[in-house]
């Protein structure tokens, strides 16, 4: 599907990295192939001029086009897998009609994004995950295919083969699903973008999707704290000005926060900088690890 395409299979032993770029920072993980395995070889965080990046669109190409060709040239990455904001991408969660043949099934798909997104097909990208769990549900993604050519001209621009673009929250749980596996029973995990929250729900050692919304930051903020149970337990991931202002209202309500700190696992070679992952490179390390498995 759109959101999802792969390199030749002779790229495969090559640096990859995993770029997120959020309200008002860049943020870049770099793998690279050690034996059978991958090591954890960069991190990287650079600041973002806050008018280049306006809702989840790129506002002023080519600054933000010339500072990204001069930090990828610096970590010698030319492997790239890329997070779309939150809020340059339309979601909804559907259950599915049983019964179906795959043809069919992709078919259903493709007219509920067009549906959501309210275009023709040829004027946008769209992708489906399965969620665990029955029945059989799907988040469903989309977005305007002038958007995501603009993300993508990004790459171009700084002489990067872009082999993998998803949507940021989609990319942070990518990484949470395989390296965030020691959450209490019934965590609650609130990703936070600068108009947009999606909520996690950790039971029977899986996260499970609970909800999403976007709108402008005081609506999410009281629906947030709303959302907020005083028994279960609670991690937000995300540096937004909304993730500051919901995590100060907690601070105050005398709620303590889980930090979600990368477990090691059997596919990284043991030494990888994980101490310097603070919860806000999420998602560009679960970019990486998509990029690795393509």
């Amino acid at each position: 599907m759109p959101f999802a395409f792969a390199t030749a299979a002779d790229q495969a032993d090559q640096a990859l990295a995993g770029l997120d770029m959020g309200h008002d920072h860049a943020r870049l993980v770099v793998l690279a192939r050690a034996g059978r395995s991958w090591r954890l070889e960069q991190c990287h965080e650079w600041p973002l001029e806050p008018l280049w990046l306006q809702g989840g669109r790129i506002a002023d190409f080519l600054p933000l086009a010339d500072t990204l060709q001069q930090w990828l040239a610096e970590s010698g990455v030319s492997r790239l897998a890329m997070a779309l904001p939150a809020e340059a991408c339309a979601s909804a969660v559907l259950e599915q009609p049983g019964g179906w043949s795959r043809l069919r099934r992709r078919a259903w798909l493709q007219s509920q994004a067009a549906a959501l997104l309210q275009r023709p097909l040829t004027e946008l990208t769209w992708s489906a995950h399965a969620l665990p769990g029955r029945p059989p549900r799907w988040r469903v993604l989309c977005a305007s295919l002038d958007v995501v050519q603009d993300w993508m001209g990004l790459a171009e621009a700084a002489g990067c083969d872009l082999i993998a673009l998803d949507e940021v929250h989609q990319a942070s749980w990518q990484a949470l699903a395989h390296w965030y596996c020691d959450a209490p029973q019934s965590t609650l995990l609130l990703q936070v973008g600068s108009a947009s929250v999606q909520a996690l729900h950790w039971q029977g050692e899986q996260w499970h999707w609970l909800w999403r919304e976007q709108a402008d930051a005081q609506p999410l903020l009281e629906h947030c704290l709303r959302a907020v149970s005083d028994e279960s337990p609670l991690a937000v991931i995300g540096d937004s000005p909304l993730a500051q202002e919901l995590r100060a209202h907690l601070d105050a309500a005398g709620r303590s926060l889980l930090r979600p700190s990368p477990a090691q696992s059997p596919s990284w070679v043991a030494g990888g900088p994980l101490d310097r992952l603070s919860d806000a490179f999420w998602p560009a390390l679960g970019l990486a690890w998509q990029a690795h498995q393509t």
